[in-house]
C-alpha cells in the first residue's frame, strides 16, 4: 500500500539493452523483492539503482514538526496531485527524501507517506526529536486564535511548559510560546495509561502459549491474535490480521528509530516479499511479547540479552499506538 510503503521505481531500457531501474523504496525487502520477482520474468541484467530510504542526502536533520497551522500531505510534489492526509500544527514527521519543488517526502503521525511543503516543516536532529516527544505535550481540544493570528487547531499536539490557573503555556515546534485556555486544551504526562497497562497484562497472560495459526486462545494463538485479545479484553477491537491492523494507530517508530517507543505500542515487521508478516506488543527496555512458533515469548531488541533474536530486529518495520 504506497499509504503506508514508499514506492516509486521506474524500468528502462539502457543502450547496452539492459533494463535499467530508477526510483525510491522504503524498505530493503521492497527492493529485493522486486529484483527477484524481475529475475524471475527472465530479466537477468539489472542496472539497479533503487535508493532505499531515508536520503543520505537528508543530514542529521531528518525528522521533523510541522510549524504551520496545517499542511497538506500530497501523493506527488508538483502536477496533478492529490492530498494524501492533512498535518496540523506540532505533528511528527519522519522526513525521507527531498524532491526537486521544495517539498520533502515525508511520513506522517499516521504512517502515511506524502510530500509536505519544506517551508511548513520545522527539521529537527534524532535527539531534539526524541526529547520533544517524550516531554509532557498539550493536547489542542478546540480551535484557538493566538493575538499573533495563529490558529491553533483541535487536534494540534504542542509542547507543554507549565500551566497556570486558567491557562496553559506551550512552545511551538519553531521555539516561541503560546497561551491557550485550559478549557480548549488538555494535558498528558506522556506516561502510559492504566489501560495500556491492562492490555500489557492480558498479554502475558499469554506467555508460553502453544503457537497456532489463526489461534485466540491459551489453547493455541497467533502473533495478530495476541494483539488482537490483549486490546479486545480491555474493550478495544482491532481486525484480525497483523496488515490490517496496522493502519490503526499514530507513529512512534521506524526502522531508522526506535527512541520513541513506549510500552504498550504495538511492532510491526516486514517478511521477505516487504509485507508485513509480523506483530508483537512492546513492554519496554527493548522488549516485547510475540506469539511464535512453538510458544508465546518475550524478545529483545537489545544484542547483549539473552532474548535478542537478530532476524527479528532486522525485519522490524514501525511501531504504533493506540492508547496515551
Amino acid at each position: 500500500d504506497p499509504r503506508l510503503f514508499p514506492f516509486d521505481v521506474s524500468a528502462t531500457w539502457d543502450e547496452k539493452g539492459r533494463v535499467v531501474l530508477d526510483g525510491h523504496v522504503g524498505y530493503e525487502e521492497n527492493r529485493a523483492s522486486l529484483l527477484e520477482y524481475l529475475n524471475g520474468l527472465g530479466f537477468e541484467d539489472i542496472e539497479d539503482r533503487i535508493e532505499v530510504l531515508p536520503s543520505k542526502s537528508l543530514g542529521e536533520k531528518r525528522f521533523g514538526f510541522v510549524r504551520a497551522s496545517r499542511t497538506f500531505s500530497f501523493d506527488r510534489p508538483s502536477g496533478k496531485r492529490t492530498v494524501v492526509t492533512d498535518c496540523l500544527l506540532g505533528a511528527p514527521l519522519c522526513l525521507l527524501k527531498e524532491a526537486d519543488d521544495e517539498f520533502i517526502l515525508c511520513q506522517g503521525v499516521e504512517g502515511y507517506i506524502g510530500y509536505v511543503a519544506g517551508k511548513n516543516i520545522q527539521r529537527v536532529g534524532r535527539e531534539d526529536f526524541a526529547r520533544y516527544q517524550a516531554e509532557a505535550q498539550v493536547r489542542v481540544r478546540r480551535d484557538f486564535l493566538t493575538p499573533e493570528g495563529l490558529l491553533v487547531p483541535m487536534g494540534a499536539r504542542l509542547k507543554f511548559l507549565k500551566q497556570e490557573e486558567s491557562t496553559v503555556v506551550a512552545e511551538l515546534p519553531a521555539g516561541g510560546k503560546i497561551t491557550i485556555p485550559a478549557s480548549s486544551c488538555e494535558v498528558r504526562d506522556g506516561k502510559p495509561g492504566a489501560r495500556i497497562e491492562r492490555v500489557i497484562e492480558n498479554a502475558s497472560k499469554m506467555l508460553g502459549a502453544k503457537y497456532v495459526w489463526g489461534g485466540n486462545t491459551a489453547k493455541g494463538i497467533d502473533c495478530s491474535g495476541l494483539v488482537q485479545i490483549a486490546f479486545a479484553a480491555e474493550g478495544i477491537h482491532l481486525a484480525r490480521d497483523a496488515g490490517q491492523q496496522a493502519y490503526l494507530g499514530w507513529l512512534t517508530a521506524t526502522r531508522e528509530n526506535r527512541d520513541g517507543l513506549r510500552r504498550g505500542d504495538i511492532l510491526y515487521f516486514l517478511g521477505k516479499n516487504g509485507k508485513i508478516s509480523h506483530t508483537a506488543l512492546y513492554v519496554g527496555d527493548g522488549r516485547y511479547l510475540e506469539a511464535v512458533r512453538p510458544v508465546v515469548r518475550y524478545t529483545s531488541f537489545n544484542p547483549e540479552s539473552d532474548e535478542y533474536d537478530a532476524h527479528r530486529a532486522a525485519a522490524f518495520c514501525f511501531a504504533k499506538r493506540l492508547l496515551d
